[in-house]
């Protein structure tokens, strides 16, 4: 197989589902005998903490701009970096790498092409950055813009026509390890002994996740436990939130796991819950689904994509994103009605076996080769 130089590039590196995303593409492509390097503009926080890769996390500068300075010194590493190492593509993930990386190939003057992807609607970026995208992505050396859902590529209807031109949507899959992972943990559990009484939710501790709603839900549910796997800004106020309404006892913030770790505590419980407000194409849904859990979301379009199979099947209870009401009469006829859970479970496994990595891996290759 001919052999092109690709470089997966995020803002930063922390730990989330983008930047676990494109390692597990650059791993990918190195599994198929390209070369391909996973790198960052800069560490996010601590250096060492990064998302997990069997691949080195590369930086541009080695922290983040403080300044306009800073900014500018920043594109200028990345102007050298894309010039000495002339990559044939570029794959970008977050708006600030979006938006750097077509500038960078373009004044490097290198035959670099630059793919530039969204993970969740533009109307949740910073304003500037989304402005400056207007123009970043039309630059001839942007070849392609991916959305990782139809919900996502539908957010870009305000950019310039030949933006526009540009899209295509490619879902998200997990990797084999992930996929081999979560069959042993599926075998392992048997779905039809009694509940647990126990539902898990995923992500970031920030108020696109939704979690209010989650533990106002929970103090209608005085028999079921929560657990929340993830870290975030918004930890101190939700656990507040959570004395306030007395479902201490019962809400079990678990903090940042690693994957396996997560998806370990995700396969012991009975449902998983994603009240979120925006998502992308969410990686923690898909990980669910292969465990064969019933699925209960919120009702923004992502999220009813997210839960539908290519056939149209919905896959999953979707409700209310401010009904936590409704949330808890979802959660506990699931819980308590074995028929209905069983029917739920099968349509989550239905979902899971529609989302294959290497439908997504030869989608991104073909980009890289110019297909």
């Amino acid at each position: 197989m001919t052999k092109l130089s690709a470089i997966f590039l995020v803002t930063h590196s922390s730990p989330g589902g983008v930047q676990e995303l494109w390692a597990d593409l650059a791993e990918g492509f190195r599994t198929r005998g390209i070369d391909a390097r996973l790198m960052a503009l800069y560490p996010h926080g601590q250096a060492g903490h990064a998302a997990r890769s069997s691949l080195p996390w590369e930086y541009v500068v080695p922290q983040k701009p403080r300044s306009i300075r800073g900014i500018f010194g920043l594109l200028r590493s990345l102007v050298r970096l894309v010039g000495n190492q002339a990559p044939r593509t570029v794959f970008t993930a977050m708006p600030a790498a979006n938006v750097l990386a077509p500038v960078a190939a373009r004044l490097a003057g290198a035959s670099t092409h630059v793919v530039i992807s969204h993970h969740s609607q533009v109307g949740t970026y910073n304003r500037l950055l989304n402005l400056v995208d207007h123009w970043t992505g039309s630059l001839r050396s942007v070849r392609s813009i991916v959305s990782v859902s139809r919900t996502v590529s539908d957010s870009l209807v305000d950019k310039p026509r030949v933006y526009r031109r540009k899209r295509m949507t490619i879902h998200n899959a997990l990797p084999p390890r992930i996929e081999r992972h979560l069959q042993a943990l599926a075998s392992a559990e048997d779905r039809s002994m009694a509940r647990k009484r126990k539902v898990v939710a995923i992500g970031r501790l920030s108020p696109q996740k939704n979690y209010p709603v989650l533990l106002r839900a929970a103090a209608l549910m005085p028999d079921v436990e929560v657990h929340i796997i993830g870290s975030g800004p918004d930890e101190e106020a939700l656990k507040s939130l959570a004395a306030d309404l007395r479902v201490t006892d019962r809400v079990l913030f678990v903090g940042h796991r690693s994957r396996e770790e997560a998806l370990t505590l995700l396969a012991d419980a009975d449902v998983f819950v994603q009240p979120s407000l925006f998502e992308g194409h969410s990686l923690a849904l898909i990980e669910a689904a292969k465990l064969h859990l019933p699925l209960v979301v919120s009702d923004v379009p992502s999220q009813v994509e997210g839960v539908t199979a290519p056939d149209g099947t919905t896959c999953g209870i979707v409700v209310d994103a401010h009904d936590q009401r409704q949330l808890a009469l979802e959660i506990q006829r699931l819980i308590d009605d074995p028929s209905r859970y069983r029917a739920w479970s099968e349509l989550s496994a239905r979902l899971g076996a529609s989302a294959t990595f290497e439908t997504m891996l030869e989608a991104y290759q073909r980009l890289g080769d110019g297909s």
